[in-house]
């Protein structure tokens, strides 16, 4: 189900519109201010944060700047809610890096249709977001995670023993919050996108004839040529010895 973190600091509208968004199949989470909101959308990494503009404590500007800074949230949809006839606000907030607007007060149909959009237009993005060794640039808003991560991997690629907390080391990342993010960002798990990404490097140097496939398993981090054999076959569906062969 997809994840919606609601940001609002009036308890009854909070609820009414958590309990609307739960009977339309969604997990909600709630917090009453900016604050809160801002540590949330760290710890859970929801799939759309829904939030009003004008709260105590840190307000919806505030928490969506600290969002849109922050590489492990970056990426995340923001619609803000806001009055009606405010449009200096809805400037501020688009040029901050607010997704969408919902004027108040709105029906919740509406709200419904654009959370949707937004998620639906998220999952398109990263439809097209590739992991693949120095062959292109990651085209996203989350160049700024995604690159460290490749570089690290990249960097690491014939170290067999390169490991989730390795990698969050290099990069000075939690492991969990890498594990969150990945996950996020991506659909892998971190462990399958490190697999994918050797795998992504291997065919690059078959097809460059740039070795025996002993010497490209050695190279890309896999200690067993049977492992590497068998692990190519099931992500690209043909053997390594087949695609050499046709080199």
């Amino acid at each position: 189900m997809d994840r919606i973190l609601l940001v609002e600091d009036e308890a009854d509208i909070r609820e009414n519109l958590a309990e609307l968004f739960e009977n339309r199949s969604f997990t909600v989470f709630t917090a009453e201010n900016g604050s809160v909101g801002y540590e949330k959308a760290r710890e859970i990494i929801p799939d759309l944060i829904i939030s009003d503009v004008i709260m105590p404590v840190m307000d919806g500007f505030e928490m969506l700047d600290a969002i849109k800074k922050d590489a492990r949230t970056m990426h995340l949809p923001v619609i803000l809610l806001t009055a009606k006839g405010m449009l200096e606000s809805k400037v501020k907030g688009l040029e901050i890096g607010a997704d969408d607007y919902v004027t108040k007060p709105f029906e919740f149909d509406e709200l419904l249709a654009r959370a949707r959009s937004a998620i639906n237009n998220r999952k398109r993005v990263l439809q097209k977001i590739k992991i693949s060794p120095s062959e292109e640039d990651v085209e996203s808003k989350d160049d700024v995670f995604l690159r460290k991560v490749i570089q690290a991997v990249e960097k690491n690629i014939d170290n067999f023993n390169f490991s989730i907390d390795d990698l969050a080391k290099e990069i000075g990342y939690s492991r969990s919050s890498i594990q969150k993010k990945i996950k996020s960002l991506t659909g892998k798990t971190t462990s399958q996108l490190i697999r994918e990404f050797r795998l992504e490097k291997a065919r690059q140097l078959i097809q460059q004839d740039a070795g025996f496939l002993s010497e490209i398993a050695m190279a890309v981090g896999f200690n067993s040529l049977s492992y590497f054999s068998n692990s190519y076959k099931e992500y690209f569906g043909v053997p390594p010895s087949k695609i050499k062969s046709l080199g």
